[in-house]
């Protein structure tokens, strides 16, 4: 989980700036990798630790774990043409 956490932190800052577009996929499944990590971690600590269940940590792990979505192009993309979606039929309203 600290390799995770240090990709995480730091890898699509790299992807951004070193590496071609066309690795970008790979970095998108290591990133939802990361993701769905992160949740069964958050999941399992929630069942097992009675205490860290809807407390302080929780949520900071919780939103930390969310965050990762918006490292995920294939999920970004999906997110940003339904809104898009949304606010023209909106405007045709």
């Amino acid at each position: 989980m600290t390799i995770l956490t240090i990709y995480a932190l730091f890898f699509d800052d790299i992807r951004i700036i070193c590496v071609p577009k066309i690795a970008d996929h790979a970095f998108y499944a290591l990133t939802t990798l990361s993701l769905v990590s992160f949740l069964l971690e958050v999941i399992l600590a929630s069942v097992s630790k009675k205490e860290y269940r809807c407390k302080f940590f929780f949520w900071l792990d919780f939103l930390s774990t969310l965050s990762l979505i918006t490292d995920i192009g294939w999920l970004m993309e999906l997110l940003v043409s339904d809104v898009s979606g949304i606010l023209s039929i909106a405007k045709t309203s």
